[in-house]
């Protein structure tokens, strides 16, 4: 993966610059919207270890000029958003008050272990090479929001007000949505170009919060990962969403396993332009569980590991 060299302006939009690795199929490499704006500064997601943040701030340098990041906000908890926030060390860092307790995250140093320790014959070693290998996870850490909100909360950013949303759970227990004027940043409630991985759902909660976005009548809806798009790029997304909802419901009703859904709707082609299929029995598995009434939903590891299945069967 070649890394952004610099911050792209977002159009339309004075103030606002996006650091967004390109391309598909790929897991780990998300969207960084910049804020910089009079004399303030602030960041919304941090890349998943140091050389990528270091990368990212290098690329920002000639826009930040001499001023200090004063705030990350994180849309939700996972690494890829979340494991470069201690290179801005004079910063809040602001987050849901989701408790996390409810979903485990690996750590960067468990990452590191799953990634070199696990048996490479098994589908999720082998698979976890292929995709995380990349990062260097001993540079990463884990840093503890220091503002926490629930509901609703107005950040001011030189002249630019970001009002966050709390949306979890939803693809993660502790999602939010950033709206700046008419641009918003959906953090991972919205993949483009890929098909999602949804690690907490309900499906309709996902709904729920893309319809949300939708209600603020954006000019740019910048996605967790993937290009950033319009309205009618989100609409298309909800459409996808909202198949995924009914069928695995049917498919649930009829007594199918999640494997026999996964295997019934590829056989249909389903959404062949979309990347990393394999992550829609994650989806599917989580809404499972809820389903049959919040039963508990698989771990993060053995989500992955039907996922890694799947994709070398």
């Amino acid at each position: 993966m070649n890394l952004p060299t610099q911050l792209s302006p977002v159009p339309g939009a004075d103030g606002l610059y996006l650091w967004a690795p390109e391309g598909t199929g790929l897991w780990g490499y998300a969207n960084c919207l910049w804020i910089i704006s009079g004399a303030d500064a602030a960041v919304i997601d941090t890349p998943y270890d140091g050389p990528m943040t270091e990368a990212m701030i290098t690329a920002a340098r000639p826009r930040l000029g001499g001023r200090t990041v004063r705030t990350v906000i994180n849309t939700h908890a996972n690494g890829d958003h979340s494991f470069g926030n201690h290179l801005f060390p004079e910063a809040e860092i602001i987050a849901t008050g989701a408790d996390h307790h409810d979903h485990h995250e690996p750590t960067p140093q468990e990452m590191h272990a799953l990634v070199h320790d696990s048996p490479p014959d098994l589908p999720l070693g082998r698979y976890l090479r292929d995709h995380f290998s990349v990062f260097d996870f001993t540079s990463a850490q884990v840093t503890v929001p220091t503002l926490t909100f629930s509901g609703r909360h107005t950040v001011v950013v030189g002249d630019k007000e970001v009002e966050l949303y709390e949306v979890g759970p939803a693809h993660h227990v502790s999602d939010l949505v950033a709206r700046i004027g008419d641009v918003v940043c959906t953090g991972d409630v919205f993949f483009h170009g890929d098909h999602p991985p949804h690690w907490a759902g309900p499906l309709q909660n996902i709904i729920n919060a893309c319809e949300l976005v939708l209600s603020f009548n954006p000019r740019v809806v910048i996605p967790g990962h993937g290009r950033p798009t319009d309205q009618a790029g989100l609409e298309e997304h909800l459409v996808y969403l909202r198949t995924v909802q009914r069928e695995v419901r049917r498919c649930y009703e009829a007594d199918r396993t999640v494997e026999e859904t996964m295997d019934e709707l590829f056989q249909r082609d389903f959404y062949p332009q979309l990347g990393l299929p394999e992550r829609l029995m994650i989806v599917i598995a989580v809404e499972y569980s809820h389903l049959r009434g919040g039963s508990p939903a698989p771990s993060i590891l053995e989500l992955s590991s039907k996922a890694a299945a799947w994709s070398y069967r």
